[in-house]
């Protein structure tokens, strides 16, 4: 999931203020870069081939959740149904009713998606393998480090990928943010992509606000 930090209402910039605010970056909002050899239906394919079963592997804020709201549409095309949760921190097992929702699905036919897979414990992990295994459906998990389901791709953004992804969204608005900003921020944050587009916000809103306060003393 790529999105800013959130801020303060008060101080929240109208959308064609900040190029980096949550509304132009949040996972469905901005598409997931792939490299020229990947597609989403080359994906999905991928995961058709390996039973429907498949992790997506990366360090937090690399954009995993924003890789699932890509290749969704590209699942349903198959004729899949999606039944997906997103969990939270410290979030160590499934909801019960989550899980009858999968006992009720028709057999074969849904794909079930869980976003932050390593929140789980041991226990729930195994509970949610038994309830995939009996409805016969798959599963397609995020997680941060390999798990015991065959890897669909491992993601780790470099400066390039996350450059392209601030020239794609600076073309809906124009900042003061340069390369020598986004290759500062990629030498703190690594892989985050989250921290580094949190980042950039709050750079270019001190920046913002500095050249429309200079405006109004001038």
């Amino acid at each position: 999931m790529l999105h800013a930090t959130s801020h303060p209402a008060h101080h929240a910039p109208s959308r064609r203020d900040n190029p980096f605010a949550t509304c132009w970056t949040h996972p469905g909002a901005l598409p997931f870069q792939f490299s020229p050899n990947e597609n989403a239906d080359q994906l999905v394919t991928n995961l058709a081939a390996q039973q429907w079963r498949g992790a997506i592997i990366g360090p937090h804020g690399s954009g995993k959740s924003t890789l699932l709201e890509t290749i969704k549409p590209a699942i349903i095309a198959t004729g899949r149904t999606i039944r997906s949760i997103q969990l939270h921190d410290g979030q160590r097992r499934l909801p019960r009713n989550f899980l009858s929702a999968i006992d009720n699905c028709k057999e074969g036919d849904t794909l079930i998606i869980i976003d932050g897979y390593e929140q789980l414990a041991w226990p729930a992990r195994l509970d949610l393998w038994v309830h995939c295994r009996t409805s016969r459906n798959g599963l397609l998990i995020t997680s941060h480090s390999p798990v015991r389901i065959p890897t669909l791709i491992h993601l780790t953004p470099n400066r390039q990928l996350i450059t392209q992804l601030v020239t794609d969204l600076c073309s809906e608005v124009s900042t003061t943010i340069t390369p020598v900003d986004v290759a500062a921020s990629h030498a703190c944050h690594g892989s985050n992509v989250r921290e580094i587009l949190s980042d950039l916000y709050d750079l270019h809103e001190t920046r913002r606000r500095a050249a429309n306060h200079a405006a109004a003393v001038s």
